[in-house]
């Protein structure tokens, strides 16, 4: 068969083929609402969708014209062999269902990582020339200026920003947007190099300068840092560029640009120096991204974070260093090695903010030999692509600086959907560049797919389809949906809903029974909803959070949202305080030093009449970090309860010293624990403070009246109901019933 009948029949194959690889680069945009986390699974779900697709054309190309079968180069070798490794670490750690299929918040299981690897597979053995490659970035570009617009948008108020001040886009997290922008920022540079059309060129300049300063308006610090070390890396490649690298340029004078280069840079040294050192200026301070840039401190509360989940992260490490815990494992390191000076500023990581750290604690020291591998080669056939003539000088330095930049950014950040659809982005063009041309030969036949082939790639197909895509989804938007259908006051219909999620059986499970838990918290507080709706939420919630612990078993958080079910009903069944109880126990196995653990495992011991033991268990959280206000207040307001008045009294002095809050919530804390033991006086005093904050409100007249009723005091008693009702005739049927019942 001739070649041209070969491309004939396979043209529409390489054109969908190469239409899906464009369509991937627009993941970024899309938001979901009807899912739960509506800027990750979308994206996700829609990109995995399109590969699975164009991997299955891929197949039937490659058997159809032998110009398009796969390559292979020393680089893709490696990447392989860090999936490989990954693979292995999954089997090898402490959570393999986890490991391949993380959730619905992250999407970050191998499973999902396999994607971008089939889609890089894909792009480096279908893009053939120099102007695929043009085109292929050009589309990613448009699409980070579309993003741009909308964060635009968002700083003009079109658009809602969940970030706050701080612009998220459709991708829904500031330091994420930040990195895309800084990667496409990045390519505009080199197609600006690369063609000599004026108006490609402006396009180009438009995408910079849009891209750059909603990046700038994120106020993101790493991605700043990353730009700033991306800025000097492309100043020392084109100071050091021999003078016909820069003779093919689209300048007039491409001799002067080291000189101008130079003025630009010193311009700029010269400006970061003076914002420097006016960092206390109103100028700077005004301005929140120069605020935050200039006052980095290892001493304030996000660095110190940052510094503890790192030391976490070793220890981690250290504990499993050949082939780590397993991708999206880490929450368990972060439970087993939790420093409890995080409390509460920080109660739950599921990664530790370095994806170097989290490489390493991942897949260990064979994951992050592999890694090391694929980032070395990388930059080896980049260069040695410009050596051979492959590629400009210009191509090589630039795409080195977004190399660069990605690295000195993911020593603050992990990946995600957007920054890994760039990652594998620059890895599927060096890839190509990687390969050694395929000599011609017409001996090479190609092969007509029989019929099994056929229905067993469809089959396939389907089934990644539904099981990867489809059925995740369909769980997702049906728990959205049971979340809606409560809002809207239909109780039973929403727990027919969310049952209906749980069915469906899927790794977002846990995902939904939190929402499910949340409900019944909410539910249990309302005076409103009928008893009997309560007990199916919770029934339902108990249900879901011991099918969540199923899928993810080491799992601290999901015992403690179980535990706080099972003390929501507590009072109207006592089986769940032994279930509470054995619960904590084995979370406090796993985590021994988070002082939630021990304020939940407090409360059981009051429930169980064991005040002596729930004094000591509130003790150990204080003891756990004495700096926390909430551990002391927790620990005088029981201590109050059970009797040691002084002990307690102190504790609630330290606290408010610590800057716990001080308003209704723990004034009627602190009535409760005086109640226990009878301080009238006390009790009288909390209440008259309770009038001052509350003026207008009849309650604490109401809750005083009964305290003057117990004491004995019915005619003070009677006075106090009156008032209830002067302030709020909505007391006069209470109050006159408790007037009665007093016998006056």
């Amino acid at each position: 068969m001739s070649k041209s009948v070969k491309s004939y029949q396979s043209n529409w194959l390489v054109s969908t083929i190469k239409a899906g690889l464009f369509a991937c680069l627009f993941m970024p945009l899309l938001i979901g609402g009807s899912f739960i986390f509506p800027y990750i699974f979308p994206k996700q779900a829609s990109f995995q969708i399109i590969v699975e697709i164009i991997l299955a054309l891929y197949l039937f190309l490659a058997l159809k014209n032998p110009d398009y079968r796969p390559r292979s180069s020393w680089l893709f070798k490696a990447l392989t062999a860090y999936f490989v490794v990954m693979i292995l670490s999954s089997i090898f750690g402490v959570n393999t269902y986890h490991s391949f299929w993380s959730n619905y918040e992250r999407m970050a299981g191998v499973i999902s990582l396999l994607h971008y690897l089939g889609f890089l597979f894909v792009a480096a053995n279908i893009f053939k020339t120099q102007k695929d490659w043009h085109k292929f970035f050009d589309f990613s570009i448009l699409a980070s200026v579309i993003e741009a617009f909308y964060g635009l948008g968002q700083l003009a108020g079109i658009f809602t920003s969940s970030g706050g001040a701080r612009l998220d886009g459709t991708i829904g997290n500031a330091s994420f947007l930040a990195g895309y922008m800084l990667f496409n920022a990045l390519f505009a540079l080199w197609l600006m190099l690369e063609k000599r059309s004026t108006g490609w060129r402006l396009f180009y300049g438009l995408a910079i300068v849009v891209n750059l300063f909603v990046m700038y308006e994120t106020q993101t610090r790493g991605a700043l840092v990353a730009f700033g070390a991306g800025v000097l890396g492309l100043f020392i490649f084109f100071i050091f560029a021999r003078q016909k690298d820069l003779a093919i340029l689209p300048f007039a004078r491409p001799e002067r640009l080291k000189r101008y280069l130079l003025a630009v840079f010193i311009g700029l040294f010269l400006v970061g120096g003076f914002i420097f050192l006016s960092r206390d200026s109103a100028f700077v301070q005004n301005s929140p991204t120069l605020s935050r840039i200039t006052h980095i401190n290892l001493a304030e509360t996000t660095a110190q974070t940052r510094l503890m989940a790192w030391q976490m992260s070793w220890r981690g490490f250290l504990g499993k260093p050949l082939f780590g815990w397993g991708p999206e494992n880490y929450y368990v390191v972060f439970n087993q090695f939790y420093n409890p000076d995080l409390y509460p500023v920080e109660s739950w990581f599921d990664r530790s903010h370095n994806a170097y750290l989290d490489i390493l604690v991942n897949t260990g020291l064979l994951g992050m030999a592999a890694y090391l591998a694929v980032i070395f080669l990388a930059f080896w056939y980049l260069w040695s692509a410009w050596r051979q003539g492959k590629i400009t000088y210009f191509t090589a330095a630039i795409f080195s600086v977004v190399l660069l930049t990605y690295g000195i950014q993911n020593v603050f950040v992990f990946d995600t959907q957007v920054t890994l659809l760039m990652f594998y982005s620059i890895m599927a063009f060096i890839v190509f560049l990687s390969v050694k041309p395929s000599a011609e030969n017409l001996n090479i036949q190609p092969v007509r797919p029989n019929f099994f082939f056929k229905v067993t790639t469809v089959l396939i197909l389907a089934f990644a389809l539904y099981f990867v895509n489809i059925k995740p989804g369909l769980a997702s938007m049906e728990g959205i949906g049971a979340l809606q259908t409560l809002q809207q006051g239909k109780a039973d219909e929403s727990l027919a809903q969310f049952k209906a999620s749980f069915d469906i059986g899927t790794y977002g499970l846990p995902e939904i029974a939190m929402r499910v838990q949340d409900a019944a918290l909410q539910l249990s507080q309302n005076s409103n909803i009928p008893a009997d709706v309560k007990k199916k939420f919770t029934k339902l919630a108990i249900d879901g959070m011991n099918g969540a612990l199923g899928q993810e078993p080491l799992n601290v958080r999901f015992m403690m949202m179980l535990t706080s079910v099972y003390l929501s009903s507590a009072a109207s069944d006592n089986d769940y305080l032994a279930q509470a109880d054995a619960l904590l126990q084995k979370a406090l196995e796993l985590s021994p030093t988070r002082q939630e653990l021990y304020f939940y495992t407090g409360q059981i011991k009051m429930y169980q009449g064991r005040p002596a033991d729930a004094l000591a268990q509130f003790k150990r959280a204080v003891e756990l970090n004495d700096r926390v206000s909430l551990s002391h207040w927790n620990y005088g307001v029981i201590a109050i309860g059970v009797g040691q008045k002084d002990l307690g009294e102190a504790e609630i002095k330290k606290a408010k010293e610590l800057g716990r809050a001080y308003g209704l919530t723990e004034i009627k804390q602190l009535i409760s624990a005086y109640k226990r033991t009878s301080d009238w006086p006390r009790i009288i005093a909390l209440h008259q403070e309770w009038i001052k904050l509350a003026s207008g409100d009849a309650a604490p007249y109401a809750s005083l009246a009964a305290v003057y009723a117990q004491m004995g005091d019915k005619q003070k008693a009677k006075e106090l109901a009156l008032q209830a009702i002067q302030i709020n005739p909505s007391y006069q049927s209470q109050s006159e019933q408790f007037i009665k019942g007093l016998g006056l």
